[in-house]
Order: C-alpha cells, then sequence, then structure tokens
C-alpha cells in the first residue's frame, strides 16, 4: 500500500510541521543531539525519518511532542505545530516511546486507551466505539466482540510486545493531527509489526494525520510512506527524497547502508558469515556423517515454565505458561526461541538461565557446563550461587536497566569481569590487566568507546542494548542467554554483536537467544525453537489475551466475564488486584460504598463498647457472601489488623486506671476488672473499625473510586489520575525489585558474604530501585502529557473540561448500600445501648 495518491480532501486533520534553526543539547553532553535542523512537512505528509545512531531522531520527536523538559539543556530555534508551539498544541500530537512499559498509565485496557480521548474532551458516547475500533486495528482483539470482553483486562498482565500495542491503540484513540512513532515495532513478532503499521497507516489515512515514524529497517514503512528523510549526525538534513527512491537510487542506496541503515534489499547477513568464517567446525566437531555429537551444557526435559510461585494455602498451583518442553544446549550452537507475543519465551529464557525455578520438568547442567572441580554444585543452576552463575551461564534482559550497576559505562563492562571465578574456586578468572584489555576491546566492537565515561542510564536505547549484551560477555560464561538483542540496532552495531557472538560459538560457546529477527537467526546459523499455542498454557486465546485468572488462582478461558464498557463506573467494581469483582457489592457505586463505612465508622468512634463493635464485627463476616470472599481469603487479608487489636487490648489493660476487682498486680501496674474491659472495647472497636473499609475495598477498584471522587465530589481530575497513574508506578516498582534482584544474580552480584555481604547487596538493590522508579516515573509522566494530560490552553484559548467515559452515579442499587451502612451504625449503637453498655466517647 503506498500514499502517494492522496484523496481529496484528506489533509484537512493533518498538522504542518516546522523546525527553524532548531538546536538541542543535553545537560550532561558535550555536543548536541540536534544541531541547526531545519525541516519543513506538509499537513498528512507521511515521513520515514531515519539517520544514523545518535543523530538526534528521538531527540527531535519529543521536542515536537512539546515533552522535552529539561531546564540545565540549552535550546534555540523554533518548534512550530500549525504555528503553535508544541506546548500550546498539546492534544494535537501523539507520541510513542520506545519503552513499552512505561507508557501504560492505567490497570486496565479500556481505561488505558480512553486516558487520552477523556483528556481531549471527547464526546463519552464516541470514546468506547474509539476504544474497541483501535484494539481491533493494532491486534490486541480480533473483533468487536473480543475488543469488549478485553476492556477490563488488566494491562499487568500484558506481554512487552502487547503493551507496545496498547500504547498505539491509546495514541490513535487521540485521532492526533501529527503522530510521532519511535520505533513502534521494535518489540513485536512479525504479524504483530504487519498489524501495527497497517493500523497506523489506515489512521494516519482516514484521519489525515501527518506522521513522522522513526524506524531503523526501512521495509516495514518505505512502501507505505511519502517521503524518506535522514538526519546527518553533524546537524541538518542529510537526504529528503520520495520515498520510492530507496528502490532504485544507487547512490542513495549506497549512502543508507554505509549509514547504517537496514535498506529494503540490502542482506548484511552473507558478508557476515564470510566475515566471521561461518564455515568453521565448532569445538569437537568433524566432517561427514560420523560426526560425533558436540557435548550438551544444559537439557530440560518435560519443562513447564511460570513467574507466578504458588502461594501458601493456595488449593491450586497456578498454571504454567508453558509445559512440554524438551531442550538440548550443545556447545557451539546456537538456539532461537521465537513465538508470538505472550507465548512464554522470556519466561523460559529466565528459567534455562537458572534466575526461576522451572514449574515442573527438570533441568539439568551437565559436568561439561559446571567445569572443573565443580562437583560441589547441584544439576539445578537455579540452587546455585550467582558466583558460580555469572560464570557459567550470562542472562541479557529485555530492559537493559535493569542490569546496570555502575556509574559509567567502563564499570559496568568492568563489573561482570571482576566478578568471574575460577570453575569450583573463588580465585578470580581475569586478572587485572585482562580486565582492562577485555573492557577496552568491548568498548571498540560495541561502538560505545565515546561514550566510556557516560552514565549508562543516559544512553540511547540502542545503545544501552549494546552494553547490556557486553556486561555478560565481559564475564566469559560458556552458555549467553539473550532477550532481543537486536532491538534497536542499526547494521553496523548488528554486525558488530553478530562478530562477538559468533566467536563466542567458535570458542565452544551456547547462545540461546528469544528474538524475532529472522536475519539475527540467519547471521548465527541457529536452530530455531517456535513456541506454538498447543506448548503454551494459553493455547485458546490469541496473544494470551482472552485468558484471564480469578483471585482464587483458578484460569478462565472463556474470556473476561462481563465486561460492558457502556456501564457506568461503578456498576462492576473490580477487586483492587484488577481481577473483576463480580459479588453484588462489587456492583455498587465506588462512593455509596464509601459513604457506608464512614457511617458505620462515625458510630463506633461515637462509643466506647465492646458491644456495638462486637456486632458490627460480626455484620463484616456476614457480609461476606455478599462481597464475594471466602473466609480464608479475607483472614489473610486481616490477621495483621487482628494481631493490632490484641496488642491493643492488653496494652490498656496494664496501663489503664484500676477499676473494680485487681486481676494481676506486677507491682508498678495492675490489671483490673475495668482495665480489661476498656481494653477489650478499644481493641474490638479497632478491628471493627478495620474490617468494613477491607470489604469495601475488596471489591472497588481504584480507578472506579478516583473517578467517583473527581465526578461527583468535585475532587480535581489532575489530582485523582496523577495517583491513579503513582498507584500502577508502585506496582510497576514491586515487578521491578524482583526483575532487578533476578538480574543482579545474573551480574554476579548476590547476597552471600554474610549478614554484611546480604545487607549490602539490600541497599545496592534498593539504591538501583529508586533509579529505576525515577526514570520509569519520568517516562510516565511525559507519556500522560503527550496523551493531553494537564492541558489547560491551546490554539483557541482554555481546554474544555474534561469528559469520563463511564461517568459515576448514584443508582438505585447503590440505595441498599448506603441504607445498609446506616442500619448497621443505628443497630450498633441500639445493641449497646440495650445491652447497657453504651458508652459514650464524649
Amino acid at each position: 500500500m503506498t500514499t502517494s495518491a492522496r484523496p481529496p480532501g484528506r489533509l484537512t486533520g493533518g498538522a504542518a510541521v516546522e523546525v527553524r534553526g532548531w538546536r538541542y543539547q543535553h545537560a550532561d553532553r558535550s555536543a548536541p543531539a540536534v544541531d541547526g535542523l531545519d525541516l519543513h512537512l506538509d499537513p498528512g505528509e507521511k515521513v520515514l525519518l531515519v539517520g544514523a545512531s545518535g543523530a538526534g531522531k528521538s531527540t527531535l520527536l519529543h521536542g515536537l511532542a512539546g515533552v522535552l523538559h529539561d531546564e540545565e539543556a540549552v535550546s534555540s530555534g523554533e518548534l512550530l505545530i500549525d504555528g503553535l508551539t508544541p506546548e500550546q498544541a498539546r492534544g494535537r500530537m501523539g507520541l510513542m516511546q520506545q519503552d513499552p512499559e512505561s507508557q501504560v498509565v492505567l490497570s486496565r485496557m479500556g481505561d488505558d486507551v480512553a486516558f487520552a480521548p477523556e483528556n481531549l474532551a471527547v464526546p463519552a458516547d464516541q470514546i468506547w466505539d474509539r476504544v474497541r475500533q483501535v484494539l481491533v486495528e493494532t491486534g490486541l482483539a480480533g473483533s468487536g466482540e473480543q475488543a469488549h470482553a478485553l476492556l477490563d483486562h488488566p494491562t499487568a498482565r500484558l506481554s512487552g510486545g502487547q503493551k507496545q500495542r496498547l500504547a498505539l491503540a491509546g495514541i490513535l484513540a487521540m485521532r492526533p493531527a501529527l503522530l510521532l512513532l519511535d520505533e513502534p515495532t521494535a518489540n513485536l513478532d512479525p504479524e504483530g509489526t504487519r498489524r501495527v503499521r497497517d493500523a497506523v497507516i489506515e489512521a494516519s489515512v482516514r484521519h489525515g494525520s501527518t506522521l513522522l515514524v522513526v524506524e531503523h529497517r526501512l521495509s516495514t514503512w518505505a512502501d507505505h510512506v511519502d517521503t524518506l528523510i535522514v538526519l546527518d549526525t553533524a546537524g541538518g538534513v542529510r537526504h529528503r527524497v520520495p520515498a520510492g527512491r530507496i528502490h532504485d537510487d544507487a547512490d542513495l542506496r549506497a549512502d543508507l547502508v554505509e549509514l547504517g541503515l537496514w535498506v529494503p534489499g540490502h542482506d548484511p547477513v552473507p558478508d557476515l558469515l564470510l566475515d566471521t568464517d561461518a564455515g568453521a567446525q565448532p569445538e569437537g566437531a568433524t566432517a561427514g556423517p560420523e560426526a560425533p555429537r558436540p557435548r550438551v551444557l544444559l537439557t530440560g526435559r518435560e519443562l513447564a515454565v511460570s513467574r507466578e510461585r504458588p502461594r501458601r494455602r493456595q488449593s491450586r498451583r497456578p498454571a504454567p505458561v508453558l509445559q512440554g518442553i524438551d531442550v538440548d544446549l550443545p556447545a557451539g550452537r546456537a538456539l532461537g526461541i521465537t513465538g508470538r507475543n505472550g507465548a512464554g519465551k522470556s519466561t523460559l529464557l529466565l528459567s534455562l538461565a537458572g534466575l526461576i525455578p522451572v514449574h515442573e520438568g527438570e533441568l539439568v547442567a551437565t559436568g561439561q557446563l559446571k567445569g572443573p572441580r565443580g562437583e560441589a554444585l547441584t544439576d539445578d543452576p537455579h540452587r546455585w550461587r550467582s558466583a558460580d552463575l555469572v560464570a557459567r551461564i550470562g542472562m541479557v534482559f529485555q530492559e537493559p536497566e535493569h542490569q546496570f550497576v555502575r556509574p559509567t559505562v567502563r564499570e559496568e563492562l568492568a563489573l561482570g569481569a571482576r566478578q568471574a571465578r575460577q570453575p569450583g574456586e573463588d580465585a578470580p578468572l581475569f586478572t587485572s590487566e585482562d580486565v582492562e584489555h577485555r573492557v577496552d576491546r568491548l568498548l571498540t566492537r560495541l561502538g560505545l568507546a565515546h561514550l566510556a565515561e557516560v552514565n549508562p542510564f543516559t544512553l540511547s536505547g540502542g545503545e544501552k542494548r549494546r552494553l547490556s549484551v557486553g556486561t555478560v560477555l565481559a564475564a566469559g560464561p560458556e552458555v549467553l542467554m539473550l532477550d532481543e538483542p537486536t532491538f534497536g540496532q542499526d547494521a553496523h552495531t548488528f554486525a558488530a554483536l553478530i562478530r562477538l557472538l559468533r566467536e563466542h560459538l567458535d570458542d565452544g560457546g551456547t547462545v540461546v537467544a528469544v528474538t524475532h529477527d529472522e536475519a539475527f537467526l540467519r547471521a548465527l546459523q541457529a536452530e530455531e525453537m517456535p513456541l506454538r499455542p498447543e506448548a503454551t498454557g494459553q493455547a485458546a486465546a490469541e496473544d494470551a489475551l482472552e485468558e484471564d485468572d480469578c483471585a482464587d488462582g483458578r484460569t478462565r478461558r472463556d474470556g473476561v466475564v462481563d465486561h460492558r464498557a457502556s456501564r457506568p463506573r461503578g456498576t462492576a467494581a473490580p477487586m483492587l488486584t484488577g481481577v473483576r469483582s463480580e459479588s453484588r457489592l462489587g456492583g455498587a457505586n465506588a462512593l455509596a460504598k464509601l459513604l457506608a463505612v464512614l457511617l458505620v465508622t462515625a458510630a463506633l468512634v461515637s462509643t466506647m463498647d465492646w458491644v456495638s463493635s462486637s456486632v458490627v464485627i460480626a455484620a463484616s463476616f456476614l457480609l461476606l457472601p455478599l462481597a464475594g470472599l471466602r473466609l480464608g481469603q479475607f483472614l489473610l487479608r486481616i490477621w495483621p489488623f487482628a494481631i493490632g487489636s490484641v496488642v491493643a487490648v492488653w496494652g490498656t489493660a496494664i496501663a489503664a486506671e484500676e477499676s473494680g476487682a485487681v486481676l494481676l498486680d506486677f507491682g508498678f501496674t495492675t490489671v483490673s476488672e475495668g482495665s480489661v474491659e476498656l481494653g477489650i472495647a478499644m481493641g474490638a472497636r479497632a478491628l471493627a473499625v478495620v474490617l468494613p473499609s477491607v470489604i469495601i475495598f475488596s471489591t472497588t477498584d481504584p480507578t472506579d473510586l478516583a473517578d467517583a471522587l473527581a465526578q461527583q465530589m468535585r475532587l480535581p481530575a489532575r489530582f485523582v489520575l496523577g495517583a491513579l497513574a503513582a498507584m500502577r508506578l508502585l506496582g510497576l516498582l514491586a515487578e521491578h525489585w524482583t526483575t532487578i534482584g533476578l538480574a543482579r544474580r545474573a551480574r554476579g552480584v548476590g547476597t552471600q558474604g554474610g549478614l554484611l555481604g546480604k545487607v549490602r547487596a539490600t541497599c545496592s538493590q534498593a539504591f538501583g530501585l529508586l533509579v529505576q522508579a525515577i526514570r520509569v516515573a519520568t517516562r510516565l509522566a511525559v507519556t500522560m502529557e503527550s496523551r493531553g494530560f494537564g492541558a489547560s490552553s491551546g490554539a483557541s484559548g482554555p481546554a474544555p473540561a474534561r469528559t469520563w467515559a463511564r461517568p459515576a452515579s448514584f443508582s438505585v442499587v447503590d440505595i441498599p448500600v448506603v441504607l445498609g451502612g446506616a442500619l448497621l451504625a443505628v443497630g450498633a449503637l441500639a445493641a449497646a445501648v440495650l445491652s447497657g453498655h453504651w458508652n459514650p466517647a464524649w
């Protein structure tokens, strides 16, 4: 599909872009990211923006989106969208960043996609049609019915590729005048790449949007855009030509190849195979039909894998994401694990790397991998110390930042080599001179020599990926595990990476990679291990989105139950965990439930007796069926409060004034009948105040509560939505804590060394989490801002009031909830009065 022939009237929705002498230099860099750039885009023009790594492509996109806010950066020149600055044109542009994790704002898919249209004041009756449409267009749902069923699906259960599609869906739902996409298909499988590209092109044609997309691999977009613009690393535009010329202009093609771009029809793999002497036999191999089988380093039989560990008292183990996997990893060979997004590829890789335990089956490290004096090591790599693991199995994570632990690129590379130990010994594997030599070599081979003293977190996405691979190679393990190793790489850095991995293979090492990159597999002559649906625990669902887990660990395969997009918020609220609550209380308005709790609480704090509290405690347990909570589940949630109540009873009994008969005399204090009764009253009241709140918040989704507070209590939308994003960030950081711990174990930064070593490692991990929190929070703020959040003015004055896709309102369902709270409050006080125990707090 090409777009050279533009339909009449198509350009009315597009934005004109003008860049005049723009220069931008980050505060921590000696050279500008963009220098003296002049550029003009017509409304509706479709542009593929390319250039060598470091040419400033991502910086330009962020500048046009109006989300560059570094006060210490140096900027000059002009960026104009339809004659307005990007800040004034907020809501006209939609930006998709490279990192999919930080582009998810809310906890449910439908809410996340609806977030931008709500900010842009799209009429509420139009939002859900948009949401369903873009879910289908981006391939997250196969039909409108499936899209309808996924509106309340938890975003936390999406893979990286699925989050990438969700981010695009959120942008397309804006129907922006300017689409700014930074490598939008980098994390996607081939089918997902085609669907996302087609969705972008079709949406931009339908609405006349101007499109500016950054990609290293030109073949995905070259035949679907109007213009090819090549940025020069020295500043300015190197080429601006019709995109079709990429196929027949020999000089242009040669220049693009020289810049390291992936040019359609030019395959660098054959040259790489010649350069690395791919015909050489791996260690121990000979030619001919009688060639011996290579030594096996790691083997797995009937493996089932899952990141979710069984919980105590859980009646049924969580279902694995993959099962029935047999795998052998021989020396000198490469294995590529392929499959759709969400198929469980990364989980399998973590299990093979010894970072998480296998769910079922047997994973065995052979004596060849353990090495000399490795008899003390168990067969299961998961049970090894990190010092044993780092010199034998290296792991490159999908998110490079998770494994960065040092302040400079040079020190990051040196760490792995310094942590490596002689097999079976504590002696270093490399001398100090060896470490320096390996680091210098890797800096050159990875194209990072000029960034040796730079903080790793300030690198570009492609540079971070290369560094993450280098940190593992520096330690010299026999088995390398890589998760999407070529993400964001141009052809030059791809070639450098392939040469390093080929050398590793020729030295008798093993490479296992999760990848969608067919060129990577060919360059390593890798055996392909496709994960087909029948091998997964999600076989009935496309891309793992049809399956949803119940609160009690059971698994549904019929989609998410009863998702009604047209319902107002509060009429079918999910649990706090994001799992749907189908209980009667779950269907009530969040504010009505909050009001009922306040009525009960007001009654309890007005009296100091155990009778009224006992009535509320008993009623709370009787309400469990209405809340859809099982007794064991409820007890697990309240046990800390129960212990606190017992402590309150004892503390009050020994501290209160003596009243009535003395039961115990400790000399310095006494316990009397009156103090015990007062202690029981205090403890029971504390527990009684907590129990209704636990029930209510267990049946109320935070999003529903926040929306009710904003719409019905008139709290500022900026405040409540910011709080919701912060709550999601906290959950995200809990996941990051686990992943950072795994990454540090993979780097050899374990918790061995006694109490001091454990404390040091924990503090280091906490600091890593703090850095990650700042990074993710910054990116999340950029995501929210680029989707119209917080916009106060535009071209025509103040921004219109925000709309709400699912308006919160009271209904007849809420009357029994409020009346129930009032009756319980009155009943508790009446029981205390009639029993003669009523004791007003005043």
